[in-house]
C-alpha cells in the first residue's frame, strides 16, 4: 500500500504538472492567435481608412478642383456640386463605419460652399492646430496616424460639442501643378468602431484584451475606469513596444498569461491578460477526480493483492514443506499434484528433481562400491606381471643352461617388450621408450619370420626425450609386417623414423609390402571394417587415442601404391617430459 500510494502520488503530481504546462502553453497558442484576430481585424480597418485617404487625395478632379482660381461661375459651381462633392458623400454612404472625412483647402479663392457640410474646409480652421502644422512644415512624411482624441467639430451649431473620441489619419494632398501642398485629408474612426473587435473576441471571457498607444496608456474602453488610464492600473509595467511577447507575468501576485501584439499603423498595442488560473481549473478537476477514480482502485488492487497472495501462498506451502524435508536429507519425498496449473507442473518437476536425486546417489553408492572392488583387483593385477617377468627369466635361465640361445634371447625380448607396454600403468612413455619396445617386438618377430625383414631406425636425437601416448608405434610396425612384408612372400625392409617437424614430433613408418589400393587406403583412413581379421582396427584406434590425448592438434597420414609399399606418418604437439607439470 505504501509504495503504490507513493507512487500514486508521484504519478498524480507529475500528471498535474504536465498536464497544467501542456494547458498553460496550449491557451497561450491559443489565446495569441485569438489576439492576432484582433490585430488583423484593426489592421483591416486601419488599412481601409489609409485606402480611402490615398483615394481622395489622389483624386484628379480633387487635385484639379484645388489647384484651380475659384470664379464664381455658375459652370463651377455645377461642376463642384455634381463631381466634386459627391465624392466625400459617396464614400461615407459606402463606408458606414467612418466617422468625419475632412478635405482642408490650401486655396484662399475657394470658399466653403456648403458651410462644410459637404466635407470641405479652408486651411484656416486648422491653421492654430499644433499637430497639423506640425505635419504640414515636415516636408518628409506624406500621410501620419493621430492617437486617441476627440473628434473635430468643424460645423458650427450651438451648444455642440465634441463627445466621439476618435483616431484620425491626415494625407497630404500634393498640387499637380507645382507638386506644393494644395490641401490635406482628414478621415476620423471612433474608437468603439476601430476596436469593436475586442467585443467579439473570445478571449474577453478567460481575461482581459485591451489597447494600449504608445505611451502605454489604454485606449480601448472595453474595460470599465480604464480608458485613458496607463497600464500600472492593471498591474502590468515594462511592455515591449515594437515586438510580440507570451509569457507567464505575476500580475497583482497572481500568475498570468500576457500577450502584447503591436499593431500596424497607429502606434497601438493589443494586449491581453489571462489568468493561469482559470486555464487550469479544468485541468485541476480533472487530476482531482483521477485520483479519486485511482484510490478506489487503489484499494480494490490491494484486497485482491491480498486475496490472491493468501491463496498462492496455500499453494506454495505443501511444496516448501517437501523442500525443506529433502534439505533435512529425506529423499523419498513427493508433493501432491492436483491441477494442471503452474504450481503442479513446479510440484511435478520437483517430484522428478528428488526422483532423479534419489537414482544418483544409489549410483554413486554402486559406484564408490565397485571402486572398492576394482581396487582390490588392481592389488591383484599388480602380481601378475612381477609373475610374468619371474617366468620369463626362469625360462631365459633355463635355456642358458640347455645351451638355448635362441630361446633366451626371445625370452628376453618378450620380457623387456612387457615391461616396456605395462611402463608402470603410465598412459605416457618417451619416444624412446617407444622405440625400445618396437625394437624388442621386431627382435621377437624375426624369428617367427625367419630374417625375411631388415628394420632400419633412422632417428633423431632431438625428438627422444619427448612425450607420446603409449604404444603409438608398435601398432603400425605390426600392421607393416602383417599386412606388408607377409603377404610378399619375399625379402623386405621396415623402415622407422622418428623427427621434429616444425613444432610436432613426426612418426613415420614404411616398409616396401604389397601395398594398398587407393579404395582400401580410404576404408583404413575413414575407419571402416575390411574383409580380413583384424584390418584397419590399428590406424582407426590410434586417430581415437590421438584425438583424445592432443584434441585437433595432431595429423595422421597414409601413402600406399600396390606393389610398391605403405608409408604411415603421424604427427602431434611436441613436449618433452621436463615440460609436463
Amino acid at each position: 500500500m505504501s509504495i503504490l500510494l507513493v507512487s500514486l502520488s508521484v504519478t498524480g503530481y507529475m500528471l498535474y504538472r504536465q498536464a497544467s504546462e501542456s494547458a498553460i502553453a496550449q491557451a497561450q497558442t491559443v489565446m495569441e492567435q485569438n489576439l492576432l484576430q484582433t490585430k488583423a481585424s484593426i489592421e483591416e480597418k486601419v488599412k481601409l481608412t489609409e485606402n480611402l485617404s490615398q483615394l481622395i487625395a489622389f483624386d484628379s478632379r480633387i487635385q484639379t478642383f484645388l489647384d484651380s482660381d475659384f470664379i464664381n461661375e455658375s459652370f463651377q459651381l455645377q461642376d463642384y456640386r455634381d463631381n466634386i462633392a459627391p465624392i466625400i458623400d459617396n464614400i461615407m454612404r459606402q463606408n458606414p463605419n467612418i466617422h468625419s472625412i475632412h478635405v482642408y483647402m490650401r486655396n484662399p479663392t475657394i470658399p466653403e460652399l456648403y458651410g462644410g457640410y459637404d466635407g470641405f474646409y479652408a486651411m484656416d480652421r486648422i491653421r492654430g492646430d499644433a499637430a497639423y502644422q506640425a505635419l504640414l512644415a515636415n516636408a518628409a512624411p506624406q500621410s501620419e496616424w493621430r492617437g486617441a482624441h476627440k473628434e473635430m467639430l468643424l460645423l458650427v451649431r450651438p451648444g455642440l460639442t465634441p463627445k466621439a473620441d476618435v483616431f484620425s489619419y491626415n494625407r497630404k494632398i500634393f498640387s499637380v501643378r507645382d507638386y506644393g501642398i494644395s490641401g490635406l485629408v482628414e478621415i476620423e474612426m471612433t474608437q468603439a468602431e476601430l476596436f469593436k473587435s475586442l467585443k467579439d473576441s473570445i478571449s474577453g471571457h478567460l481575461g482581459s484584451v485591451f489597447i494600449v498607444d504608445g505611451g502605454d496608456r489604454i485606449v480601448s474602453d472595453n474595460l470599465a475606469g480604464t480608458y485613458g488610464q496607463r497600464i500600472e492600473t492593471v498591474g502590468l509595467s515594462g511592455l515591449p513596444d515594437d515586438e510580440r511577447s507570451n509569457g507567464i507575468v505575476s500580475v497583482r501576485g497572481e500568475r498570468s498569461i500576457v500577450i502584447s501584439i503591436p499593431v500596424g499603423g497607429p502606434d497601438l498595442r493589443v494586449v491581453g491578460i489571462f489568468p493561469v488560473k482559470g486555464v487550469v481549473e479544468k485541468v485541476t478537476h480533472s487530476i482531482r477526480t483521477m485520483l479519486v477514480v485511482l484510490t478506489a482502485a487503489l484499494l480494490l488492487l490491494s484486497l485482491l493483492v491480498y486475496f490472491v497472495t493468501v491463496k498462492l501462498l496455500s499453494r506454495m506451502k505443501p511444496l516448501l514443506k517437501a523442500m525443506k524435508q529433502v534439505r533435512e536429507g529425506s529423499l523419498d519425498v513427493s508433493v501432491p499434484v492436483v491441477w494442471n496449473d503452474e504450481f503442479s507442473q513446479m510440484a511435478l518437476t520437483f517430484n522428478h528433481m528428488t526422483g532423479r536425486i534419489h537414482d544418483l546417489v544409489e549410483k554413486v553408492y554402486k559406484s564408490e562400491l565397485l571402486e572398492k572392488e576394482a581396487e582390490l583387483k588392481a592389488l591383484e593385477a599388480q602380481i601378475n606381471p612381477h609373475f610374468l617377468y619371474n617366468t620369463l627369466a626362469t625360462i631365459s635361465w633355463v635355456s642358458r643352461k640347455a645351451k638355448a640361445p635362441e630361446v633366451a634371447r626371445i625370452s628376453d625380448s618378450l620380457a623387456k617388450f612387457y615391461r616396456l607396454v605395462l611402463n608402470k600403468g603410465s598412459s605416457e612413455t618417451t619416444i624412446a621408450s617407444e622405440l625400445d619396445m618396437v625394437k624388442a617386438y621386431l627382435a621377437i618377430q624375426k624369428f617367427r619370420f625367419e630374417d625375411r625383414f631388415d628394420a632400419v631406425f633412422e632417428i633423431d636425437d632431438r625428438v627422444r626425450e619427448c612425450v607420446t601416448v603409449k604404444n603409438i608405434l608398435q601398432p603400425l610396425v605390426e600392421n607393416a609386417l602383417v599386412h606388408g612384408i607377409e603377404p610378399k612372400r619375399s625379402h623386405g625392409t621396415i623402415i622407422i623414423k622418428a623427427f621434429p617437424e616444425g613444432d610436432r614430433v613426426a612418426l613415420q613408418v614404411i616398409d616396401d609390402g604389397v601395398g594398398m589400393a587407393e579404395g582400401r587406403v580410404r576404408d583404413v583412413v575413414e575407419g571402416r571394417r575390411l574383409d580380413s581379421y583384424g584390418s584397419g582396427y590399428a590406424v582407426a584406434n590410434i586417430t581415437k587415442r590421438l584425438q583424445a590425448y592432443y584434441g585437433t592438434d595432431h595429423a595422421l597420414a597414409l601413402f600406399s601404391r600396390p606393389g610398391i609399399g605403405t608409408a604411415v606418418t603421424i604427427a602431434f604437439a611436441a613436449r618433452r617430459r621436463t615440460d609436463h607439470v
